[in-house]
């Protein structure tokens, strides 16, 4: 039940619901912004996109499975056993479903932190804000939260360089506790089953 539990809040219990937080305030100089423009572009250039993962919680639990992306709007999260996970976007829904318990949670996109990489034109800027760069000669690092709640956690995106490509990114919660995502074998701009990322209760039950 714990790895249930910590996949879950890398979708879920990091979505940016409170109101009661300050705004957050960015200190980035000319050349911090010259790097997010970057990452704006490169992400753009990603129309769809497959990799491996490999998850790893706070406590040390490890899962791993496959990542499918199709812009815009469209992921799938598929774990290997003996994780009993299934994670689809499908353009309008975050569906998050527990084969196991025979469970399925729905929650709309646009309110997750996820659709921030899915859109068509990426913008690090207005709903989100980049808080810190972090770069040498290797290494891209961007720590992003929502704007309106800073303090609910963030995201960390860490890209290698020359040439720029996205190798992970940490999650934190708003308790402290981080989940970070390794892709590997990463694939760009191939074409990817339509199927991938549609959810049918029917199908699971």
């Amino acid at each position: 039940m714990r790895f249930i539990r910590n996949t879950a809040q890398i979708f879920f219990a990091i979505l940016f619901v409170m109101s009661a937080a300050s705004p957050a305030v960015a200190v980035v100089d000319a050349e911090d912004r010259a790097q997010i423009a970057r990452v704006e572009a490169y992400l753009d250039t990603i129309k769809t996109m497959q990799a491996d993962f490999l998850q790893i919680d706070s406590a040390g639990g490890i899962a791993e499975g496959a990542v499918y992306m199709r812009k815009p709007g469209r992921m799938r999260f598929e774990y290997k056993p003996p994780a009993q996970i299934l994670v689809v976007a499908d353009g309008l829904w975050l569906v998050f479903h527990d084969k196991e318990l025979k469970e399925t949670t729905r929650l709309p996109l646009s309110a997750t932190p996820v659709n921030i990489l899915l859109k068509e034109n990426v913008q690090l800027s207005g709903d989100v804000t980049v808080t810190k760069v972090q770069h040498d000669a290797n290494t891209l690092r961007l720590t992003i939260v929502d704007t309106d709640n800073p303090d609910e956690g963030n995201i960390v995106l860490i890209f290698s360089d020359n040439p720029l490509q996205l190798r992970q990114w940490l999650v934190t919660d708003a308790q402290g506790q981080v989940t970070s995502i390794s892709l590997g074998k990463v694939e760009k701009n191939i074409k990817l089953n339509a199927e991938l990322f549609t959810f049918f209760d029917s199908d699971y039950e």
